[in-house]
């Protein structure tokens, strides 16, 4: 069983085996506390990303937007990129690379499942997921097309390359500790 699919298990209202039944749906499924206790090595930006994407904790979502936009701004001073005063380009570049990665959208044909039958899906070539257009997110960090392609689109990547970079640690801990669970 992969990380992703472990986490996911552990996540999504599984059950404490040992709760006792009762009238309270909620007293057998793991609490935000418990599923950030299960991921404690990583990085506060990371365990924000698990609890956003394999909880859908819009609390940590909301955190890990936060975050990413000082992260994407301290980015931005460092390697000096033109802002406009008034203009939310990185903080709208950091929400819209979070929200990527944390809810992708779903390809409305193949529901995910990247094949339409026996055949690679259509609409989205076997990706799975509607790619956002370059002018929708030139439009949305309130750019031209042209600015957003030429000077902003790399910049964007970077962003979004860190967000799959903290995907990619809670990744490789849960398989790690999941494989430690499996040995003991």
């Amino acid at each position: 069983m992969s990380g992703t699919e472990t986490l996911a298990l552990l996540c999504a209202g599984c059950c404490k085996y040992h709760a006792p039944l009762g009238s309270n749906p909620e007293a057998g499924k793991l609490s935000r506390v418990e599923v950030a206790g299960l991921l404690h090595g990583l990085s506060a930006e990371a365990v924000n990303l698990a609890l956003a994407k394999y909880c859908a904790d819009e609390d940590a979502e909301r955190m890990l937007i936060a975050q990413v936009r000082v992260w994407a701004a301290g980015l931005a001073v460092k390697e000096q990129w033109p802002i406009v005063r008034g203009r939310p380009t990185v903080a709208n570049m950091a929400a819209l690379a979070v929200m990527k990665v944390v809810r992708p959208n779903r390809c409305g044909t193949c529901k995910g499942t990247c094949y339409k039958g026996a055949r690679v899906c259509p609409r989205c070539n076997g990706v799975g997921v509607k790619r956002m257009t370059g002018v929708a997110i030139a439009s949305a960090c309130y750019l031209a097309q042209q600015e957003f392609s030429r000077s902003w689109l790399q910049r964007y990547e970077a962003i979004l390359h860190k967000i799959m970079s903290f995907d990619s640690d809670v990744v490789v801990y849960v398989r790690k500790n999941s494989r430690h669970a499996e040995i003991a």
